[in-house]
């Protein structure tokens, strides 16, 4: 299988990217609602549509 690696992000740089936490995505990734590589024991999640249209559902705490 070939992945273009412009397409990738791990999971610490895409939860910071979408505002979640990291055991979030990795949530979202065992119920498949993000697709992902590993390579070398590091998970990468692939950018496509499904990662392209993940929001947000809550809004953030307003901070004090």
């Amino acid at each position: 299988m070939r992945i273009d690696s412009t397409k990738l992000k791990t999971v610490s740089n895409f939860a910071k990217e979408k505002d979640f936490a990291r055991q979030h995505v990795y949530r979202l990734i065992k119920s498949e609602e993000l697709n992902s590589v590993q390579i070398d024991g590091v998970t990468f999640v692939i950018l496509d549509k499904k990662a392209e249209s993940l929001d947000r559902k809550r809004s953030k705490k307003n901070s004090k």
